[in-house]
């Protein structure tokens, strides 16, 4: 039989009566004496508890009668309030019991997660550090920053994964993904650095400071960002080797819309093939950007660069590009779908500006742009008529291409300066046909990728399932943020990190021996359900980190950094600047106020006089 409740029980009741038999006690001899005098003495442990329930003063031996019934009511009252206060605690507790708190005491009570010295020995400061030499030869005295992304702390200390791995933080929207994690990996990054963003916060939080490291450039033609001299890159730049041209027009083509698509990659290919050869055309014939919109526009439009390119370009080129123009009235609709949906955001005079440099703007040179820690801010959006995914895709295959170049040609095929790219809403953005490709092995060429995705479901709309399949893959660490809601995402993330045991009690009636049975079984349990990872709050992360163990993860906001007052300077001063651009296009493109009374009236006379 199962007696350790009832062992319990007892205990809970013997010790509640000797806590209300010295109280009762205390009451009764503090009272007594306060009226007689003297204090009375008592004939047991327990005569104040008897006094109390029965009103009988016979227990005490006293030098005058004892104020019964006043004894009674303060230990009435006493019974009151430990009743309220046994109450409150049970509330208060059944509360902790459901609160955030208890459950991340509870998760970091599991065996299975990393301990103290797993995190101390692979994924510390120490740790990131012993690679220093090989990742970082230029530097004397590296940091940790230096070698390694920080991620949060766990047990005690910050955790760190070197910058040869490739990173993907998965967090659905105002989860925290910039405020603990993003703006703080811009701000530490020590060398040259390339950011993605729909949105303007994390330049806001970090402009001002990436300013004191390096040349700091914003790429923003549709005018988000509210910088006051936002940078103009001409795509034409370079195109007048027909190789470069051809791989910008497929990159413009690949952050589109049809480049996107898994189902007409047919289309964008020969779509490409075609704005390759009217940017060429347009680079050799010294033309602008509004040229190859009003070629890309229609192909009767594109005839004048067939001249061009047949005096000036490519062999064949010329031909070539007829021979499309002139095709299949069908094929050639198909084809110039992709082509215009490309020079379509052209239409808008702000865009088309911003990629035509004028004479004194600052020149973008990916060579010089990786000798130091310079910043390059790419914000977009792929929404709207006006979207600029595949200009911007093609800036940033610009720079990597380049950095590729480098690496293979320096000592170790690797970086001097290693190149961040930290590409926050990237799938919102632009689709970037070379992500898998730099994810996989970018980090032993010293081009250290840092992938941020609300859902995985969102890289396969972005990419193909294959291609996000490899992306997540080829993060070798991969850090969860709660609130994801897709169910079987979930699974593979409970089943990446493994199980734990646990015992079970079972109790069971035996009728035979009129009594209960009490066993224990060994269950394997995963070490977090699906629902437990949903459930994480804003201040627990997770990290799945090559074949280590998993690590709970503490995720404190940029505020709480030391250098927080210099970043909220910072901000502030962003902010300001933003303000005031975004206000003087406001006052640009707003109606011209309407006429007073008196001047409507004197137009309407004039009108009467003719």
């Amino acid at each position: 039989m199962n007696t350790g409740w009832a062992g319990k029980a007892v205990a809970v009741v013997i010790a509640t009566g000797f806590m209300l038999s010295l109280g009762a006690a205390f009451i009764a001899e503090s009272v007594s004496t306060l009226v007689c005098g003297e204090r009375p003495r008592p004939d047991s442990l327990f005569a104040g508890l008897l006094l109390a329930i029965t009103g009988d003063p016979s227990p005490y031996t006293s030098a005058c009668p004892m104020p019964v019934w006043e004894i009674r009511a303060l230990d009435l009252l006493l019974l009151l309030i430990l009743i309220s206060a046994a109450i409150m605690i049970l509330v208060f507790y059944r509360r902790y019991l459901s609160s955030d708190r208890a459950f991340i005491v509870d998760l970091r009570n599991r065996p299975g997660f990393a301990t103290n010295s797993e995190v101390r020995q692979h994924l510390s400061a120490r740790a990131v550090l012993r690679r220093a030499r090989q990742l970082r030869p230029d530097v004397d005295k590296p940091q940790p920053t230096d070698v390694g992304w920080r991620v949060g702390r766990s047990r005690g200390r910050d955790v760190y994964v070197s910058i040869e791995d490739s990173v993907a933080l998965e967090g659905p929207p105002r989860s925290g993904k910039g405020y603990r994690v993003l703006i703080s990996a811009i701000l530490d990054w020590s060398g040259p650095l390339i950011t993605t963003s729909t949105t303007n916060d994390n330049l806001t939080a970090t402009m001002r400071l990436r300013q004191e490291r390096g040349e700091v450039h914003v790429f923003d033609p549709q005018g988000l960002s509210g910088v006051r001299h936002p940078l103009r890159v001409s795509p034409l730049a370079g195109c007048e080797d027909p190789l470069v041209a051809m791989q910008r027009g497929n990159a413009i083509i690949t952050g589109t819309a049809l480049g996107s698509s898994t189902t007409n990659g047919e289309w964008a290919q020969a779509s490409g093939v075609v704005l390759g050869r009217l940017l060429h055309a347009a680079a050799i014939g010294d033309r602008t950007i509004a040229d190859v919109y009003d070629w890309g526009s229609s192909p009767a439009f594109a005839r004048t660069a067939v001249d061009v390119l047949r005096s000036d370009g490519a062999p064949g080129w010329g031909d070539n590009l007829e021979a499309t123009i002139s095709g299949d009235e069908k094929l050639v609709s198909s084809i110039w779908f992709g082509v215009q949906g490309a020079v379509a955001p052209l239409a808008v005079p702000q865009i088309r500006d911003s990629l035509m440099p004028r004479r004194g703007d600052s020149i973008l040179d990916p060579r010089e742009f990786l000798d130091g820690a310079n910043s390059l801010y790419l914000i977009g959006s792929s929404s709207g008529a006006s979207a600029m995914g595949g200009f911007l895709g093609a800036l940033l295959d610009d720079i990597v291409d380049v950095a590729r170049d480098r690496a293979l040609a320096s000592p170790g095929s690797r970086l001097t300066h290693p190149l961040g790219l930290i590409l926050d809403e990237i799938a919102n953005i632009f689709r970037w046909d070379a992500l898998p490709r730099t994810m996989a092995d970018g980090g032993g060429r010293g081009i250290c990728t840092f992938v941020v995705l609300q859902a995985l479901s969102q890289a396969e709309t972005a990419w193909s399932r294959a291609e996000a399949d490899t992306i997540w893959a080829a993060a070798t660490a991969k850090v969860l943020l709660g609130g994801a809601s897709h169910v079987a995402h979930l699974r593979d993330v409970e089943a990446l990190l493994g199980t734990r045991d646990a015992r079970r009690t079972e109790r069971s009636w035996n009728t035979a021996q009129h009594g209960y049975h009490t066993s224990e079984r060994q269950d394997r349990l995963p070490l977090m359900s699906v629902d437990e990872i949903r459930r994480m709050p804003e201040t627990l992360g997770l990290l799945a980190y090559r074949n280590r163990r998993g690590v709970l993860l503490d995720l404190a906001g940029w505020d709480a950094r030391r250098d927080a007052k210099t970043i909220q300077h910072g901000k502030f001063s962003t902010e300001a600047e933003q303000r005031t651009v975004f206000d003087a296009a406001k006052r640009h493109t707003s109606p011209p106020p309407p006429l007073d009374v008196e001047d409507t009236e004197l137009s309407a006379e004039v009108v009467n006089d003719e």
